[in-house]
């Protein structure tokens, strides 16, 4: 089994990657730092070439000019500087956003395939009431806004570094400007967060209908032949469902985004309004010479570009830190099962069930039992009953899909527990009414597709499919010959327990007969334990045990030896 490394998910965006790759993301913090300080010494280095105000630096900026390329350099020093500057801006920012990208594309990665893992451990009842739509939701949406969010902080961290040294050039020109623009800019900042707030519940709000959304998707594609038939059910339907979802995303979006675009603007203006306080009431407070005012102010609109880019940033994190938080809710719904390394299923003459019960994970859930039965090995059994009778939920306890609430099932004498159960799955095959065929056939030797074609030919499908480097040239069929299909690839994989609910139901009869008195007995002459679903009384007598169901219960169970079959 692959491990897979479970991402930090629990302490924001920012710890999500610090957890997977510490050291490589301390780099990419330190050179993004770098770079943007870098790139903020470039203002103070022109000011200072052309009026500088330290004079220990006069030595410094008066150079004889030099010539290059014949175009003449002034103060050649502070020149050789600035270049050298842009240069390092240049390279250390694109490092530091091309690691941070790597550990984010590897950390994305490694979060999909965590999530494929915890489906795959998810209990097949709380996989049902989770709903497709949550978890495609969650792979298709929420991780890539989780992305885009997580994608900022190279951004943020490298103009934060240009304003904090900018910030340290106001203080070295005058402190106390320097102290009355951080305060501006820390009013700014704080007041800037209520929105962002406010804004952050409407975005959660659109997000929780786009599960509606998508559910309404998947009922239409499921759906279109009936939806087709009936203009009123269509409309019915658009109007409970996805118009509905529709109306409250597109309500929830434009509220967020009025605030949110708001409140970047108004970030946009918070160095403009530094600005003004610098120019309309510390010049005249501070008695600023008009030199100075100028450097100032030169600075401080070199902070404005930074702090708009930072404000801009703001919109995508807001976005990841919702869709951060619904991860975090769909994990925390997202029991896990217990698995193991070893992939070999326990062998067993029998199953038994021992007052075995099971309730569906839902105030009103249907329940069945407790029921006691035994498969054995070498043994055809038909479950009979009719529609809602516990039929499938039990076969699915058989084949370890659910997990039984109350009972216990026993391989042998062995009771199987999590941990067993996890590897009895291994040795069960099951073709239920809503399987999925795979296009290839995984897992399986070159002897057993070499047997393919032998049932191709037994179930018709001979001139319909080929079986052409592992896979079907073809899965475009009806729904009875897709059923056939899963068939061939159940018996490929050799499983010592077969479960087969209504397989036969929509089979025409020449298959019908081929199910039950060619392919059942052979199961049975390999010494398979098989359970089928069955309403085809007909071929009763190719059953070595029935069992009926009603009401979630077994009333009666008839062995071969006494089973009274008609003439």
């Amino acid at each position: 089994m692959t491990a897979v490394r479970e991402p930090r998910l629990d302490r924001g965006q920012f710890h999500f990657l610090a957890a997977r790759s510490p050291n490589a993301l301390f780099v990419s913090v330190v050179v993004g730092i770098l770079g943007g300080a870098a790139y903020a010494t470039l203002v103070p280095l022109i000011l200072l070439s052309l009026s500088p105000v330290a004079p220990l630096l006069g030595e410094f900026v008066e150079q004889t000019p030099r010539f290059l390329f014949g175009l003449q350099i002034a103060h050649p020093k502070f020149a050789l500087a600035f270049a050298l500057m842009c240069v390092f801006a240049l390279v250390a920012r694109a490092v530091a956003q091309l690691i941070f990208g790597n550990i984010t594309t590897s950390a994305v990665s490694d979060m999909r395939l965590f999530f494929a893992e915890r489906i795959r451990r998810l209990p097949i009842q709380d996989l049902e009431s989770l709903g497709a739509a949550k978890l495609e939701n969650a792979l298709n949406i929420d991780i890539s806004r989780l992305v885009d969010g997580v994608s900022m902080y190279p951004i943020i961290l490298s103009n934060a570094s240009t304003i904090v040294c900018a910030l340290a050039f106001m203080a070295f020109l005058h402190v106390k400007v320097f102290v009355l623009v951080v305060c501006v800019l820390t009013f700014g900042v704080l007041s800037y967060r209520l929105p962002l707030v406010l804004g952050q519940r409407y975005f959660r709000r659109a997000r929780e209908a786009r599960d509606g959304v998508q559910e309404s998707i998947g009922a239409q594609v499921r759906g279109a032949k009936e939806l087709k038939l009936s203009a009123a059910r269509y409309e019915q339907f658009m109007d409970d469902g996805m118009r509905k979802d529709e109306a409250n995303i597109v309500r929830w979006l434009r509220r967020g985004n009025a605030i949110l675009f708001l409140a970047v603007h108004y970030g946009n203006l918070i160095g403009l309004v530094a600005i003004g306080a610098i120019s309309f009431v510390a010049a005249p407070l501070y008695g600023l010479s008009t030199e100075l005012l100028v450097s100032i102010v030169m600075a401080m609109l070199y902070i404005i570009g930074p702090v708009g880019i930072i404000a801009n940033t703001f919109p995508g994190l807001v976005q990841g830190t919702v869709a951060l938080g619904k991860l975090n809710t769909l994990l925390g719904s997202m029991p896990t099962e217990a698995a193991v390394d070893d992939p070999h299923p326990p062998v067993c003459n029998s199953v038994r069930l021992e007052r075995v019960g099971f309730t569906y994970p839902r105030t009103d859930g249907f329940s069945i039992g407790p029921i006691s039965l035994e498969l054995r090995r070498g043994e055809v059994t038909f479950i009979v009953g009719g529609n809602g009778s516990g039929k499938s939920t039990l076969a699915k306890i058989v084949s370890c899909h659910y997990n039984a609430t109350s009972g216990r099932m026993l391989y042998d004498d062995l009771e199987l527990d999590q941990t067993m159960v996890y590897r009895a799955r291994e040795g069960i095959c099951a073709i239920y009414l809503d399987f999925y065929l795979f296009t290839h056939l995984f897992g399986q030797s070159p002897e057993a597709l070499e047997k393919a074609n032998v049932y191709l030919e037994k179930l018709g499908l001979a001139g319909k499919v080929r079986i052409e480097d592992g896979m079907f040239s073809t899965t475009e069929l009806s729904s009875g010959q897709r059923k056939r299909l899963a068939l061939l690839v159940a018996f490929l994989e050799d499983r010592n327990i077969y479960v087969f609910d209504e397989w036969a139901a929509d089979q025409d009869p020449e298959f019908k007969r081929v199910f039950y008195t060619e392919l059942l007995p052979e199961l049975r002459s390999r010494n398979k334990i098989v359970l089928v679903i069955s309403h085809d009384d007909r071929y009763f007598d190719q059953a070595d045990q029935l069992i009926f169901m009603e009401h979630g219960k077994v009333i009666s169970t008839e062995r071969r030896e006494t089973l009274d079959m008609p003439a």
